[in-house]
């Protein structure tokens, strides 16, 4: 018979929906393996995939690889423009200072270093329950 729509309703709002997007295919099924558990991991390779599917879908963090072709500061950008409440997450090969500073400025609220590792998945988890809080 299936839930009612209002409970329907509160359990989609409750799921951790995740975009990560890398223009490289192997990152991006590494991601996907190591943060899709209890939630929706969904991926993009370009910053015009990633901005249709934010378009589309709600998602709760968005996860984006500053070296994207196209500039991925760029896309944040344009994400943190559409959506300010969007929680953003840069990926970047380098954790300098300078890149730091800038992601800080654009409203990103992490940046975490590759390789891709099960070490980000409760770094995302923490980003995630400040939302819910």
């Amino acid at each position: 018979m299936g839930l009612p729509l209002g409970e329907l309703a509160v359990l989609h709002s409750q799921a951790l929906m995740i975009l990560v997007v890398d223009h490289d295919p192997e990152a991006l099924e590494k991601a996907r393996d190591i943060l899709n558990c209890d939630r929706q991991v969904f991926l993009a390779s370009s910053a015009k995939e990633a901005l249709a599917l934010v378009q589309r879908l709600g998602f709760s963090v968005v996860l984006v690889d500053l070296d994207l072709p196209g500039d991925g500061y760029a896309l944040i950008q344009k994400l943190h423009d559409a959506n300010p409440e969007l929680l953003i997450i840069a990926i970047s090969g380098a954790l300098k200072a300078s890149i730091l500073e800038a992601t800080k400025e654009i409203g990103v609220v992490e940046v975490l270093k590759k390789p891709i590792t099960p070490a980000w998945k409760p770094v995302v988890e923490r980003i995630r329950a400040r939302r819910v809080s």
